[in-house]
């Protein structure tokens, strides 16, 4: 009995530990293609929407029109939603300069009488309507994460000179993917831009130092005692999370009735204890890439008893694609 137990035990050990490794395996290499996406799809679908404009809106004036709106709610998708600083922050306004110059050219052409062709209705025109409505309501929802709905709570922003750009937030799972599907919907994820408006060197660099927001001194975003803590979760190479251990490690400070939680915090950098009371701008960590982070970045969000409130700063609410320009 005794050796077929162990047998048994080898038997049920060995697919488990298979099953284990393929899934890292799946993990790992996704994680390291995501960059990769997020590069990409702003990029291909601001291409796509001119490509179309071009080879298709040069028949009549109604034709041009048509083509203007449905092209431009898909560059419009791509301006509010696109993560731009995986290329460049400043690559999310010359898409829509280009698309402007060529609409204008495309108008005056047909204007002057050299329209190439006749409209056509039908399918085409199906594909169109379906396309413009599509993209209008994704439209709408991005719009709106910019104005979040329910209580929220004005704190002063937490890190400090330099230029900060919203990698995902907002109320909507349109500006927010993540968060949204985690229920935590109104976090946001804050990054650092470099003088050429990506948040590293690079789309998708092995090296933590390449990331311009890693070793960023976090600060208390308010006065209050502090909740809770973890630290000592080492950083994570670049698209490597720890899926175990999500948080990674933490600060939780609390501001009146609510808890402000930041994460991802680098390993060995945290100043305060919990019960340690606080002043506004008072240093408490760097930012890091523990937990289950991609990339370096903070995660901060807010809860009051349980439930998730979002977040001001400054007065300001923000969403994907937000700015912030702090001086020395």
């Amino acid at each position: 009995m005794h050796c077929c137990g162990a047998r048994a035990g080898h038997l049920l050990v060995a697919p488990v530990a298979f099953h284990h490794t393929v899934v890292h395996f799946w993990i790992s290499a996704v994680s390291e293609s995501l960059p990769i996406a997020f590069a990409a799809y702003p990029l291909l679908l601001s291409g796509a929407a001119l490509v179309w404009l071009i080879s298709r809106g040069r028949r009549d004036r109604l034709d041009w029109a048509v083509l203007v709106l449905t092209s431009g709610s898909i560059m419009a998708f791509a301006f509010l939603a696109g993560s731009w600083a995986f290329t460049s922050y400043y690559l999310r306004y010359v898409f829509p300069g280009l698309f402007a110059v060529v609409a204008v050219f495309l108008f005056f052409r047909i204007w002057h009488g050299s329209p190439h062709g006749r409209a056509r209705v039908g399918g085409i025109t199906v594909l169109r309507a379906s396309v413009f409505l599509l993209f209008s309501v994704l439209n709408a929802l991005a719009i709106a994460s910019y104005y979040p709905s329910g209580e929220t709570l004005d704190v002063d922003f937490p890190l400090g000179s330099g230029t900060y750009y919203v990698l995902q937030g907002g109320g909507s799972a349109v500006t927010n993917p993540f968060h949204a599907l985690s229920g935590d919907r109104k976090a946001v994820d804050i990054v650092k831009l470099n003088r050429f408006g990506n948040r590293a060197d690079g789309i998708a660099p092995r090296a933590l130092s390449a990331y311009e927001i890693f070793g960023e001194r976090l600060h208390s975003p308010c006065q209050g005692p502090i909740d809770r803590v973890r630290a000592g979760l080492p950083d994570n190479p670049p698209g490597h999370p720890d899926t175990e251990q999500s948080e990674g490690n933490y600060v939780v400070v609390r501001c009146d009735e609510a808890d402000i939680f930041m994460a991802h915090l680098k390993q060995g950098s945290i100043r305060v204890a919990p019960g340690e009371v606080v002043t506004a701008g008072q240093p408490l960590a760097e930012v890091g890439n523990s937990g289950n982070s991609l990339e370096p970045h903070l995660h901060i969000s807010a809860s009051e008893n349980g439930r998730e409130i979002g977040l001001r700063f400054g007065g300001r609410s923000v969403a994907i694609n937000s700015v912030i320009r702090r001086g020395e």
